[in-house]
């Protein structure tokens, strides 16, 4: 009956129908587009898989198939960055230009699963068969793999959507934690998409210092624009502070236990190596944190003073 009485409007029923139609495919487009673009320090390499310790035959490097991600416990951290970005990118995309160029949230959503599942059943098919799981003659050792580095990416995926419907929300508490929680995936990608770039000679030394600083540099900014006011707001600066101290620690810690060929896919020994690195790299995190917490109190009290600078505007009667 709202569409009956919205269609007698003197626009007539056809705009609203067509404006649906294009935030839709808009959505779609952007989800789409976003997560592509999570996946190009992937693609820039050719996209060649791997090598795999588990692999069924000796095959060289340059002749291994083409994978759409790089499934190997080695690029574990990898795969998670490059899947958050398409969600961190849709989310910020949407919520930036949603008044000139409105797209509706469900249809970005589903452009963004929709590559990532393409790209993550296409190179699980091609890891299980250079397995042997598709012939069925896979021993346990590959099969664990196979098991952890899908359900790995599964979660990936599903942490993509959780920061996309977070960055995209109208409300500025969810937006915020968002790109607090998305600052150390952002930084890590941006490195490897340098690394690739630059080619043998390496990037330069000052990117390592960007990849140090700039998660909280991203965090400051994005607490101190959430401000404090109503107080439950500060719960969104104790996460952000939390995640961006935390959050390299653990991919620090992660790669370290995941690389470790000696461990031969023993998971205790893995889950007490990544134990025992973790604190060791909680230290370097301490700096960024205090920065971070520092820039956003300076843009908190910057953004007060504006505002109480601002003359009152009387209530009309």
């Amino acid at each position: 009956m709202d569409e009956r009485i919205e269609g007698t409007t003197t626009e007539g029923a056809a705009p609203p129908r067509v404006g649906r139609a294009s935030t839709i495919g808009g959505g779609l487009a952007l989800g789409a587009a976003s997560a592509l673009v999570g996946l190009v320090p992937w693609l820039m390499t050719g996209a060649r898989l791997p090598l795999q310790n588990l692999w069924r035959r000796d095959v060289l490097p340059d002749s291994m198939p083409v994978a759409l991600l790089p499934i190997s416990q080695y690029y574990s951290t990898r795969i998670l960055v490059m899947l958050l970005i398409g969600g961190v990118l849709a989310g910020s995309v949407a919520r930036l230009l949603r008044r000139r160029f409105p797209t509706t949230d469900w249809a970005t959503a589903v452009g963004i699963l929709t590559v990532q599942a393409v790209a993550t059943i296409q190179a699980f098919v091609v890891v299980a068969d250079g397995l042997g799981i598709v012939a069925r003659d896979a021993d346990s050792r590959a099969l664990l793999y196979f098991a952890g580095m899908l359900g790995g990416t599964i979660v990936s995926v599903a942490l993509a959507q959780a920061l996309f419907w977070l960055i995209s929300r109208r409300s500025v508490a969810p937006a915020a934690l968002g790109l607090a929680l998305a600052a150390v995936p952002f930084a890590s990608w941006l490195l490897v998409t340098v690394v690739f770039v630059s080619g043998p000679t390496g990037p330069p030394l000052v990117v390592g210092e960007l990849y140090r600083w700039l998660p909280a540099v991203i965090v400051g900014a994005a607490l101190g624009w959430c401000g404090v006011v109503p107080v439950r707001r500060l719960g969104v600066w104790v996460a952000g502070l939390l995640a961006l101290f935390v959050a390299p620690a653990v991919f620090t810690a992660s790669s370290y236990a995941l690389g470790m060929r000696v461990l031969d896919g023993d998971l205790r020994e893995m889950a007490d190596a990544a134990v025992q690195i973790f604190p060791r790299a909680l230290v370097p995190g301490v700096a960024p944190t205090v920065l971070a917490f520092l820039i956003a109190a300076a843009v908190t009290a910057i953004r007060w003073a504006i505002a109480r600078g601002q003359p009152k505007v009387p209530a009309e009667a």
